[in-house]
């Protein structure tokens, strides 16, 4: 499904499994944010803030729907993930077929279909998501395994966009890739 190139957007899009933020839900329901710890958000929270740029990520809290907002000068992009999309996307294929695959296999990797269709799935979401909000020949900045198909399928949305594509882990020798089934 072809995304619109927009009109406006954002010339930096960094896109990543998880909003720069952790959300607090109060007693009515409603959020609350405060900065994630780590190192990907304190490098690039400045940066982001200098370049007006937008974050595409998921909020947290499987099945949480919220539209964009703003924290400390970046334009945040929740990506919404049913409880569904976590278990199979991020638990399964992330956490429990490409993250063993990644470190020499030292616990053996699993192997289901629905998890590489979730995977795929999610991937694509993120990557419809980042098409929408980024203006024309704007950089997009995916970050790491969890969403290594985004960039293909930017591609395929938005030709006109610069893609970057960092991956934190080694790469595991092609060996133990192939066992890979998709």
């Amino acid at each position: 499904m072809p995304t619109d190139t927009p009109q406006d957007g954002y010339d930096l899009v960094v896109v990543a499994n998880r909003l720069p933020v952790d959300v607090s839900l109060d007693d009515d329901g409603a959020p609350s944010w405060t900065r994630s710890p780590g190192g990907l958000v304190t490098a690039l929270a400045p940066v982001m803030a200098k370049a007006d740029g937008a974050w595409v990520g998921w909020g947290g809290s499987p099945g949480l729907e919220l539209d964009p907002f703003d924290v400390d000068g970046t334009q945040l992009v929740p990506v919404t993930l049913t409880s569904d999309d976590v278990e199979r996307y991020y638990e399964g294929f992330s956490n429990d077929t490409l993250w063993p695959l990644y470190h020499d296999v030292i616990a053996p990797p699993t192997f289901h279909r629905q998890w590489w269709d979730a995977y795929q799935r999610v991937n694509r979401r993120f990557a419809e998501a980042a098409a929408r909000d980024a203006s024309p020949g704007a950089t997009v900045w995916v970050h790491d395994y969890q969403l290594q198909l985004v960039p293909a399928y930017l591609r395929e949305l938005r030709p006109d966009l610069r893609i970057g594509y960092f991956h934190h882990i080694p790469f595991p020798p092609l060996e133990i890739f192939a066992q890979l089934p998709w």
